[in-house]
């Protein structure tokens, strides 16, 4: 009779657990409250097992409950349940769980409590002393919860981190948590509200707040205010925003963001974003009418700011046509040239804003791009050069390419063109002595008027192995120019009209990779010699050059069949490179590799000696027959250390003209890098730094002193000058909830076109509900 009524009592518990799934619900109703399980958390398989383990079980047949007592313990459908006793009111359709209950859900989300009183449509319930830990690491507790016809739940007395417990004392308090008489959770808003709530630190309350709210951990987007932000300008005054985030559907939203200057008024910055079917598109934009635009103005030196309505706008987008192409543009505008950078919005360059609109098509073997540039000049310096009339106005400048699958006389035969045309208001020359005016001998950057050119260019290549491991590498190119040019004249340029160039080149590299080893140590040595015979460059110097103006010789660009980096100059005359690269494998100690050579002007004109207008080539290294010597070597340590350098060596003298070093290391709880950069001279593109020394180190280095606080600071040294250019110093703390860092650093007046900068950067971020940060300025400059 007994075993018949426990084997009822069994069937009945579980027939009641299965009917309403309790065992397996409730972590997720109590989960779901606070927004930890999505809906369709809430659903079980179909035809899942249940097992039922407990001490015995006890049918009441006067009040209609069935329980389990005793070590009690259900698995469902991936879930689990323990408590000292488990209870079915089948009258009322209520669940009791008592006595130490622990659910485990699927996720691994835990649920802890003593009670948990819930109807079996889990509209309804009670639960006291709770805690819930997710797998994400955030953590709830509170002394007991109420759950009202599923609508809300109400925490009394809570407690949320998403610190982790002390290891060594689990009872100490986290580094932050917030405390709230009451929190109460939106199911159908996904909110979370918090009343009369403060934010502890080492269980020291820092902040109290009558009441905020938050999205509930599952919701990736939602509408509400964001953590507001505050700092310090001495041309904006003391300031606070405040973002609001509006998110009315899963593609698209706005963040707008206040943000009042007690010295100049109230800014107002708006960001939209949409994501299409077949790309996305952004919109920025800010604006502002200043209280004191004579702020701007600090020791005789205008601002570009001292003007009433300052504003600017930005949009990014980009659209998929089709598989192959692409419509892109980032566009800008502004009031004037520093607004970005006094108040902080649109874009982070403090130099120039570059405008562009693109088409792009790619496959396997064909690459097309149409693009439109404008740059307008954001640097607050209002000296000739940074004249915006002498920016150009780039419209189009298209480049394709196209690799031929076939092979062609055992060779790869591919395909370039480019064809550009731009437009400038305004010539933008080097003004070397200071005179207000261009005279013969200053460099010209960019002439005025149009400028048109069409390129094509026509490459073969093959690789072949000779004997004893020699590798040959013949290859052959053609280059054709054609260019138009109204602009206005000045002396050493062509006159205005059409102009074309032919540039045909052959050549042979060969190789002779040597191999030695020993034990667990290696070293490769490959001596490389390159020969490319042509013609003389046609109208060497005598066209204007846009895009040719930078020429690095180092070891990149030594085996360069053409060491000039744009199309509006080629390299002409019969040429010889000549050099060896090298790989070290030390075995556990280090691996060191690099390259060293040289460049001959065997026969025909040196372009590099041809001073175009633009002087380029001037002190490039290659304007002799036989060029500086050329050479870097990168050794790793494997075991936290690393070190580049390359150098530049007189071909006559072997005097130091050039030299780059970056090293890295870490030692125990130490991370530091220094790099040490030197230019004997610069050439006339360099503007007023023409014909002057470089001569700079900088390091900076980061000290982990404890698991989770690190000093950091880095100093920049200007030896030709003798002066500092640059320090920083911050202290930091990181963990796995917490994150927070001071930060002091200065710029020095002759490395910015604005005053000696001094600020103060404090941040903080706490996982799951958000940052803010101060900034101020310390004195010096306006922004």
């Amino acid at each position: 009779m007994l075993k018949s009524l426990r084997a009822a009592a069994a069937v009945a518990l579980c027939a009641m657990l299965v009917a309403s799934p309790a065992s397996a619900q409730s972590v997720q109703s109590v989960a779901g409250s606070l927004g930890f399980a999505g809906e369709s958390g809430l659903k079980t398989e179909p035809g899942a097992k249940m097992l039922l383990e407990s001490d015995q079980l006890v049918y009441d047949y006067d009040k209609s409950t069935v329980s389990a007592v005793g070590a009690v313990k259900i698995y469902y459908d991936g879930y689990t349940l323990e408590a000292q006793k488990v209870s079915y009111d089948q009258k009322n359709k209520k669940m009791i769980a008592e006595g130490g209950v622990k659910i485990v859900d699927k996720t691994g989300t835990v649920v802890t409590a003593d009670t948990i009183d819930i109807t079996d449509d889990f509209a309804t319930g009670f639960v006291s002393a709770l805690r819930l830990d997710t797998p994400d690491q955030t953590h709830f507790a509170a002394e007991k919860a109420y759950r009202d016809q599923g609508k809300t739940t109400t925490f009394y007395r809570g407690v949320y981190t998403a610190c982790e417990p002390c290891r060594e004392n689990p009872k100490k308090a986290p580094v932050w948590q917030v405390k709230a008489a009451r929190i109460i959770v939106d199911h159908n808003e996904h909110m979370i509200y918090f009343r009369s709530a403060s934010l502890e630190f080492l269980g020291m309350p820092v902040a109290y707040f009558p009441a905020f709210s938050a999205p509930d951990p599952t919701v990736k987007r939602k509408s509400g205010f964001l953590v507001p932000s505050a700092g310090y300008k001495s041309a904006l005054g003391a300031f606070v925003k405040v973002p609001y985030f509006w998110a009315p559907a899963a593609n698209y939203d706005l963040t707008f963001t206040p943000v009042a200057y007690t010295r100049q008024g109230l800014l107002l910055d708006f960001d939209w974003r949409h994501r299409l079917d077949f790309g996305q598109y952004s919109i920025s934009a800010a604006g502002i009418d200043q209280l004191d635009p004579e702020a701007f103005v600090e020791s005789g030196t205008r601002n570009s700011g001292d003007i009433q309505f300052r504003g600017g706008v930005r949009t990014i987008g980009e659209y998929y046509l089709n598989k192959l192409w692409t419509l892109g543009w980032d566009v800008t505008a502004m009031s004037d040239r520093t607004f970005t950078r006094d108040y902080s919005v649109l874009s982070a360059s403090n130099d120039v804003a570059v405008s562009t609109l693109h088409l792009t098509g790619q496959s396997a073997t064909n690459y097309f791009d149409l693009r439109g540039y404008y740059f307008q000049v954001l640097t607050n310096d209002t000296g000739d050069q940074y004249n915006q009339e002498r920016q150009p106005i780039v419209a189009p400048v298209a480049d394709q390419s196209y690799i031929f699958q076939d092979p062609i006389l055992g060779g790869q035969l591919s395909m370039k063109n480019n064809v550009v045309s731009l437009t400038r208001q305004q010539t933008d020359y080097v003004d070397s002595d200071n005179l207000g005016y261009y005279k013969q001998g200053d460099a010209l950057l960019g002439i005025y008027g149009n400028f048109n050119r069409a390129s094509t260019e026509w490459t073969w290549e093959s690789s072949q192995i000779g004997p004893m491991g020699m590798v040959f590498k013949p290859f052959a190119y053609l280059k054709g120019d054609a260019f138009y040019l109204d602009q206005q004249q000045f002396p050493g340029v062509y006159d205005n009209g059409g102009y074309g160039r032919i540039m045909p080149a052959g050549g042979m590299e060969w190789r002779w990779p040597i191999l030695m080893a020993s034990g667990s140590s290696s070293v490769v040595i490959e001596p490389i010699a390159q020969i490319i015979a042509r013609p003389d460059e046609q109208l060497a110097g005598k066209l204007p050059n846009e895009d040719a103006q930078s020429l690095v010789f180092d070891d990149a660009s030594l085996f360069a069949w053409d060491k000039f980096s744009g199309y509006d100059r080629v390299e002409g005359g019969t040429r010889a490179n000549v050099g060896f690269r090298y790989v070290a494998d030390l075995g556990e100690i280090a691996t060191i590799r690099g390259v060293v050579g040289q460049s001959y002007q065997i026969a025909g004109l040196n372009s590099f000696a041809v001073q175009d207008v633009t002087q380029t080539g001037a002190v490039s290294g290659l304007e002799s027959n036989v060029s500086d010597y050329v050479g870097s070597m990168t050794l790793d340590g494997g075991a936290g250390y690393f070190l580049t350098a390359n150098a530049r060596l007189d071909g006559s003298t072997l005097d130091l003209n050039q030299a780059q070093i970056t090293a890295t290391g870490k030692a125990g709880n130490v991370t530091a890098s220094a790099s040490y950069l030197f230019l004997r001279e610069q050439p006339a593109i360099a503007s007023s730094y023409a014909g002057q020394e470089t001569d700079t180190v900088s390091g900076r280095a980061s000290w982990q002193f404890t698991e989770t606080w690190r000093l950091f600071g880095s100093l920049a040294w200007d030896f030709h000058e003798d002066q500092m250019a640059g320090n920083s110093l911050g202290l930091a703390y990181d963990d796995e909830c917490t994150t927070f860092s001071i930060a002091y650093s200065e710029t020095t007046q002759d490395y910015t076109d604005l005053q000696t900068s001094k600020s103060l950067m404090v941040s903080l971020q706490l996982r799951t509900i958000g940052g803010t940060q101060f900034k101020s300025d310390l004195g010096g400059s306006s922004n």
